[in-house]
């Protein structure tokens, strides 16, 4: 059987296609991890900052 020339392309379409999505998913989870550990160093240092605040009120009295 004769191999067709659109199918060639076709198929080499999809590898790049697929290579391609790997890279934009393997970028989109390193965006959600770094998101995801800025807003816990946010969200912790916020809390010391409260328990900070709380600890020279005490002092204070």
């Amino acid at each position: 059987m004769i191999d067709d020339p659109r199918t060639h392309d076709l198929e080499l379409f999809r590898a790049r296609q697929k290579s391609r999505n790997r890279v934009l998913g393997s970028i989109l989870g390193a965006l959600a991890v770094l998101f995801f550990a800025i807003s816990i160093v946010k969200i912790s240092n916020q809390s010391h900052k409260k328990a900070e605040a709380a600890a020279a009120m005490a002092g204070q009295h």
